[in-house]
């Protein structure tokens, strides 16, 4: 920020005009638009489009591996922290940086328009995957830009809040309204009209006013951990030997399903090369940091030389991070590991068929239509989601994290099997509607039982997942050190995230062999280890609060 004096506290008047009248604000609502809105089409809409044209499940999961990207953006972030602008331009590293990845994003949304899904998968997932990739790199210099373009704390508020604002308004965009679009004009129409609201959303750059880019330099920090700079090299190639494994492993898959269907199986890949992802990924980084931790308990006290170049940025970015985490939780990094991984595993696993169980006709789908799926998931659903975490924020004051934590990991598991009853014809769901009169009160606004079926389920589900996120976000928060706040947090999400979106095509397989209502019983179950495992965390961190 471009001061560090502590501004006199704004009236909400005040706070409210400089909202409507400053420049940047103004810019801060537009990236966050272009910041929100491929996110939403590409995790969301994009399946929406393949279910109602016949792809299967499987192929869907598969295609849902492109929102990795914004998992793992914490792995090229360093790379985008150049002072210089490229070509020479006079406009400022960021906002050229800006310019250059929404660019790319509205151009590949543009190519997407003119699909033809079922055919054309192997190009579909290409532009996915391209416009995750560059989107999340846009993030990466949002992030940035936000920070550098404050004037004051307060400031920094204001656009931390607007760029919310826009992000949401993306998802609504993008989410509800284009279901609509979709339903009356047509898939092209809506993805061009996407298309043609990100290429608008260029204003927000050129309104945004070049920042000063500071070096990342934590040199003295570097010099101080107790390890050679060949020591902490050696580390950090051997994580990326892993992460190099790990994703040849998924990219390899990926081709070969897409090319081969029949000769490749989600279930074989996950039983024979699933666990392999894992362990490089995420298993190996710890283990590479544990023995750092060793070598750094038997180094002697004084400076060492810092690691620089490429390799010193990741170390610092990554490896780092880890090390103190693995140091300081010892042998209940085990724990939290398992913990992180597999939370949030029953809601994000089963996200990207979200679509294909509202609007499908087969295994089990409901066969609901866009504009009503609009309705139930992106309208009442969103505010759901809100609600939910509001729930969640006041319980965590009223009874503690830990208490809210287990009890999320709970709800969020049990949530699934009303969706199973769902795809088994609603036997136990109609008679609790019927006995509440909930289906008078939607019949009252020209809505039959199914759609009744279907707002309060994903009513009820969002709620467990809002509560899930606030709990979840809390826990993660907490177990941070405030050294490494935001690279062990960016770490931490991104493992909250990874078992999930891996598990995809398996769950996709199951859902197209023995329909949605198994997937969803699985789906419960696999909610229950996670909810054992935040027991076994609530119960240590009890101990460990008496000691």
């Amino acid at each position: 920020m471009s001061q560090t004096a502590t501004p006199s506290k704004l009236t909400t008047r005040q706070a409210l005009k400089l909202a409507l009248t400053d420049r940047q604000v103004l810019a801060m609502l537009i990236l966050g638009l272009a910041s929100g809105l491929p996110y939403v089409i590409v995790a969301g809409t994009l399946n929406a489009w393949l279910t109602t044209t016949g792809v299967k499940p499987v192929e869907i999961g598969l295609l849902s591996w492109a929102i990795l990207a914004y998992g793992f953006k914490f792995m090229w972030a360093a790379a985008l922290q150049s002072r210089r602008t490229p070509l020479g331009l006079n406009i400022g590293p960021r906002r050229f940086w800006m310019f250059l990845f929404l660019g790319i994003s509205t151009i590949g949304m543009g190519i997407l328009s003119f699909s033809e899904p079922p055919s054309g998968l192997g190009l579909i997932a290409a532009l996915a995957v391209g416009i995750a990739f560059s989107s999340s790199c846009f993030d990466i210099v949002l992030a940035g830009w936000r920070i550098e373009a404050a004037r004051d704390d307060q400031h920094l508020d204001i656009l931390s809040t607007v760029e919310q604002f826009g992000y949401r308004t993306a998802s609504m965009l993008g989410g509800f309204v284009a279901l609509i679009f979709a339903d009356i004009f047509g898939w092209r129409f809506t993805f061009l009209a996407a298309t043609g609201l990100l290429a608008a959303s260029v204003l927000g750059v050129i309104l945004a006013n070049p920042t000063q880019v500071e070096d990342w330099d934590r040199s003295a920090n570097d010099q101080d951990c107790g390890l050679s700079a060949q020591q902490k090299n050696i580390g950090t190639l051997l994580v990326l030997a892993g992460w190099v494994i790990g994703f040849y492993l998924i990219g390899d898959f990926a081709v070969g399903v897409l090319s081969d269907p029949e000769n490749h199986s989600a279930r074989d890949f996950i039983r024979n090369q699933g666990p392999w992802v894992v362990v490089s990924t995420v298993i190996w980084l710890g283990i590479v940091s544990a023995w750092l931790v060793y070598l750094q308990s038997r180094a002697e006290a004084g400076s060492y030389e810092a690691s620089k170049g490429v390799l010193g940025v990741l170390f610092m970015a990554i490896v780092e991070p880890m090390m103190e985490l693995v140091g300081r939780l010892r042998w209940t990094a085990i724990l939290v590991l398992m913990v992180v991984l597999s939370y949030r595993f029953t809601d994000l696993i089963w996200g990207g068929f979200a679509y294909p169980f509202y609007l499908g006709e087969n295994y089990g789908a409901l066969g609901h239509t866009l504009t009503e799926v609009g309705f139930a998931s992106k309208l009442i659903g969103v505010f759901a989601t809100i609600a939910g975490i509001a729930i969640g924020g006041l319980a965590m004051l009223r009874f503690g994290r830990m208490p809210v934590f287990f009890f999320g990991a709970v709800f969020a598991a049990v949530t699934n099997l009303l969706f199973a009853d769902l795809a088994m014809g609603a036997t136990y769901t109609d008679p609790v509607l019927i006995f509440f009169q909930i289906d008078h009160l939607f019949g009252a606004f020209g809505m039959d039982i199914r759609m009744a079926r279907l707002t309060s389920v994903i009513a009820v589900e969002n709620i467990a997942v809002g509560v899930a996120s606030a709990a979840s976000i809390a826990y993660l928060s907490s177990i941070v050190s405030k050294r490494y706040a935001i690279l062990q947090y960016s770490l931490l999400a991104s493992l909250v995230m990874l078992l999930g979106v891996l598990g995809r095509p398996t769950i996709g397989a199951i859902i197209e062999e023995e329909g949605f209502a198994r997937a969803f019983v699985l789906c419960a179950a696999f909610g229950g280890v996670a909810s054992a495992l935040a027991l076994a965390e609530w119960v240590r961190i009890a101990r460990s609060e008496r000691v």
